[in-house]
Parts: C-alpha cells; structure tokens; sequence
C-alpha cells in the first residue's frame, strides 16, 4: 500500500492583535518624544548616565518601531512562494532588537571606560528631572506591553528595549543622589557600566531565542525524549521515529514524527490518539504523523534522527525489507485560521 496523505485543510496562523500594534505605537510615541528631552539633558549636563540612557531610549524607540514592522509582515498569508506565510518576520525583528540592543551594551561600556578615568562634574538637578520624566513614560509603556511580550519574542524584545531605559533611570536618580550628598563623580560612570552589563545579558537572551527559532532548534519547552515515550505508550504502537520538532515562531510548536505500527492497526484511530496526545499533552501547535508497517528511509532516520532507537530499529527494520504497508496522515490546528497554511512535509 502506497503511503497516502490527509489533511486538515484551510488551516493557518493568527494575525498579530491589534492591541499589539497599538500598544507599541503609543510605546513608541513616549518614548520617542522622551530621547529628545532626555538627549538634550545628557549633552548640557555632561552626564554620561543621562547620554547612555538617552542612546538606550533612542534604541528603544528604533526596537518598538522594528518589532511594530515584523509584526505586520508576520500577519502576510501563505503564498505558494511563502508557504508559512512571513510568521518567522517578527523572529528576524527580534534578532534584530537583541543585536542593536548588544551594540548599545557596547557603545555604553566604553563610554563609562572613558569617563572613569577621567571623572567630571555634573549638574545633579538636570540628572534628577530626567530621570523622574522618563520614570513616567517608561511605566506607561512598560505596562502597555508587559502582558504582550509573554510567549511573544518579537514584543519581548520591544519590551527590553523599554525595560532597559526604565532601569536606566533608577540608576541616574541613584547617581544624582550620591554625587549631591557624597561628591563621589565616579558612581556615574561605574552605574552607566553596571548597565551596560545588563544590556549584554538581556540582548543575548534575545538573540539566542532568535536564533533557535530560525534554525529550527527543538523548543525550550519541548522533550523529544517524553513525547517519544509517551507516543510509543499507545497501544498497537511498536516505535517512534524520524522524531523532530521545531518553532513557527515563538508559542507555536510543531512536530514531525513516523510512527511504526503491527499489521491490522487502525491508523485512523492512531492518528486520533498521537494528535489528541501531541496537543493535550505537549501542547503542540501542527502536528505531522505517518503511520506505517515498514520504515523506508532508515538510513535517512540514522544520520538526522537524535531520537533513534539504535539496534531495536534495526530490528524491527532489517535491511533490505520491501514496503508492506503505510498509510501517512497530515494533522493541524485544533482552530481554524485564516490564510491556509497546511502542515510542513516529513
């Protein structure tokens, strides 16, 4: 029997909400506005704190407006040419932010470098009120996009761009503060420095996100180990294989895998339990299953398959076994979207 394939059909991804632009727009506007004012103040008072939190502001408004563009090309529908559609845009935005974000760490680190060998006196009233005015657009936007950014690594990014603004500010009160009362210069630049170490640290977790997406990494939340057990835990099923999974885009899971069955099993029913399994269970997004008697891409299965089963496969495959029977079986999103998207091939 010649492996056949079904589909759920007229399936496909979720537009990026509304609310989502919106709460980056209004994002973005604030803190727009705010790196004029707050670049103004750096340069006249000659406060490294000020100008690097200005530069991290400004980088916020260009980390907003990167991920408010990937978001709308995410939305794009599938297209014969583009057959996920552009979903993975706002992956490319995000690697972007976490790059530009690793850039401002950079320029950040080597202007506190700079001025703590040579320490000068700044204006702690100008520093106090630019603090305390940005305090007041980032908490707004921070709560704009705060809810949004779980499990969305393109408004994640957007966010830390904003965080790192936020926490820049309390770093200049706390510096304003100390040079009023102590005269203590240097807190200014070894506070600009600290957050500069910051900014490494959350621009990685970005980038490194970004790029297990985009090259297909299993997901952080997935074991392949579990679902293989679970999957060969059903009744009729001698063994999982060809076993992979990979991201969209962040929140959607997907997963490929042959599943090898005695002769008489009801595939139809299998399918039924694996999809059932898969998304209960594992909460997988789109799911790919073929059932089948023999394996005809064994060799294929050793050198790409981190999840084969060594010489039990080769058991219950030997070489040079001539195809008896596999019936193969496309399965999808438990809701139905809009641009038509079908499963990925095996």
């Amino acid at each position: 029997m010649k492996p056949t394939r079904a589909s759920s059909g007229g399936h496909g991804l979720p537009p990026a909400t509304a609310g989502n632009a919106r709460a980056l727009k209004i994002s973005g506007l604030l803190t727009g506005v705010y790196f004029v004012v707050e670049l103004a103040i750096g340069l006249w008072t000659g406060s490294v704190s000020v100008t690097s939190d200005a530069f991290h502001t400004f980088s916020a408004v260009g980390g907003v407006l990167v991920a408010l563009v990937a978001g709308r090309y995410a939305e794009r529908p599938a297209t014969d040419r583009a057959s996920y559609g552009l979903v993975r845009a706002e992956i490319v935005g995000a690697l972007f932010n976490g790059l530009f974000l690793l850039g401002m760490a950079a320029l950040v680190l080597w202007m506190g470098a700079m001025r703590l060998r040579d320490p000068m006196e700044v204006e702690t009233g100008p520093m106090l009120w630019a603090a305390a005015g940005g305090l007041v657009t980032e908490v707004i936007a921070l709560r704009l996009l705060y809810a949004r950014q779980k499990g969305n690594l393109n408004m994640k990014g957007a966010f830390w761009h904003v965080m790192q603004t936020f926490v820049g500010s309390i770093l200049i009160i706390v510096a304003a503060l100390v040079i009023r009362f102590t005269g203590f210069l240097a807190i200014d630049p070894i506070l600009g420095m600290g957050f500069g170490v910051v900014l490494v640290w959350a621009s990685w977790g970005i980038i490194r996100g970004a790029l297990r997406i985009l090259l297909q990494a299993v997901p952080d939340d997935l074991d392949l180990g579990a679902v293989k057990d679970a999957v060969e835990a059903l009744p009729g099923v001698r063994e999982a294989h060809h076993l992979h999974a990979w991201a969209l885009t962040t929140g959607k899971d997907v997963v490929s895998l042959h599943v090898l069955v005695d002769e008489g099993t009801d595939a139809q029913a299998l399918q039924r339990h694996v999809f059932a399994l898969l998304r209960d269970d594992f909460d997988v997004y789109f799911s790919t299953v073929q059932v089948e008697t023999t394996c005809l891409e064994r060799e294929e299965a050793r050198a790409i398959d981190a999840t084969w089963a060594g010489p039990g496969a080769s058991a219950a495959m030997p070489p040079g076994t001539v195809e008896r029977g596999a019936s193969s079986v496309v399965i999808g999103p438990t809701k139905p979207t809009s641009n038509g998207l079908h499963g990925p091939p095996r």
